[in-house]
């Protein structure tokens, strides 16, 4: 799966109201809606789906049905992740007073084409029998060119408050069946190097990620009414350093010739666990950009299971506790090898690819 984001401002004032009525009136729906689910948790009385549904639906005789199925169905699952999210922290549950808007777009709902007449525009998304056209860049271009099936997208307001096309589409699979799969690589994701791969390759710097998580944590305490505008800028640069780490990453192994890649199958509390990990990072985001970019460039992705790939040398293969003397350094109380502890563990994770062949293109849940 793949998304991109085209604005919509191309088309004319009238167009651009009357998504932006749409707007107002999902935000008013949300307020509401939010109150009513609310006071449901509160009271353990709760409607059924259909009848939120019937009642939105004869408030607002002229939104389009399926709009309002589809955003309060957005609805309940944002509220499902969001108390879930509150549980895992022992925090209270207060659902946000200004949740994320946007018009959803089922596949039955929309149609994206591109143009072939128009010399102004390179395509065309037909929404309530409105055509709105698009200026698509080159960037637009070279991504729809593994273009497959357009999956569920929106209608969205960036930062800027401009409408913006999110759209969501499958793209076309590699295949695999050509690629040498003789030259293998693991993968293990670092605490001082967040990727270290077994060939000694580091892509990274956890110094830097600790600075920049810090200093967000500045800016959110000393400027309160700002708050949710830093959270909001914090996740776009994680989002943005797992793209760049796992493109490097995905880029040196096509040039190194590398056929396979062999990931951490992290689940869970091994994802965040303090007692093995200094900080928090976004490594199932990071393993999951990893994954998709290799299937994109046609790489076999094979995960493996990481357990005591840390206290394992990956010379003699005996395994102690004692081995990791630190979180840098692997010392071998019966080889003495002495080596980098993310290293080892990376070779470790690789020698396990022959052993765990058959798990490939796996989906990290």
């Amino acid at each position: 799966m793949k998304s991109i984001k085209i604005l919509l401002n191309q088309s004319n004032n009238f167009k651009q109201l009357s998504l932006l009525s749409i707007f107002n009136e999902l935000k008013s729906i949300s307020k509401e809606y939010l109150l009513i689910r609310q006071n449901e948790l509160e009271t353990k009385a709760f409607w059924p789906f259909k009848e939120h549904y019937n009642y939105y639906r004869g408030k607002y005789p002229n939104l389009n049905s399926g709009i309002i199925q589809s955003h309060l169905r957005y609805q309940d699952s944002m509220l499902k992740s969001y108390i879930t999210w509150c549980k895992k922290r022992h925090k209270l549950v207060s659902f946000p007073k200004d949740p994320i808007i946007s018009i959803p777009l089922r596949n039955d709902m929309f149609h994206f084409e591109y143009s072939k007449t128009s010399k102004k525009f390179n395509a065309w998304l037909k929404f309530q029998k409105v055509y709105y056209p698009l200026n698509l860049c080159q960037y637009h271009i070279d991504a729809l060119q593994t273009f497959d099936d357009i999956s569920d997208s929106s209608i969205i307001l960036d930062n800027k408050q401009r409408l913006c096309l999110r759209l969501v589409f499958k793209t076309k699979q590699i295949s695999i069946a050509k690629l040498d799969t003789s030259k293998t690589i693991g993968i293990d994701l670092g605490i001082v190097k967040p990727i270290v791969c077994s060939d000694g390759k580091m892509f990274g710097n956890g110094k830097y990620i600790v600075h920049k998580k810090l200093m967000f944590s500045k800016q959110r305490a000393k400027h309160q009414k700002q708050k949710q505008q830093i959270i909001d800028k914090q996740s776009r640069w994680t989002a943005d350093v797992n793209h760049k780490l796992s493109h490097q990453l995905v880029d040196y192994c096509q040039a190194q010739g590398i056929g396979v890649l062999g990931l951490e199958a992290l689940r869970g509390s091994h994802l965040s666990n303090k007692k093995f990990r200094r900080y928090s990072w976004a490594f199932k985001d990071l393993l999951t950009k990893i994954i998709y970019k290799a299937e994109l460039a046609g790489l076999k992705v094979i995960s493996v299971d990481p357990k005591y790939t840390s206290q394992t040398c990956n010379i003699c293969g005996q395994k102690d506790k004692t081995n990791r003397i630190s979180q840098s350094r692997f010392h071998c109380c019966y080889c003495n090898q002495t080596a980098n502890a993310d290293i080892n563990a990376a070779k470790n994770i690789n020698s396990l690819l022959a052993v765990d062949r058959l798990n490939v293109n796996p989906t990290i849940e």
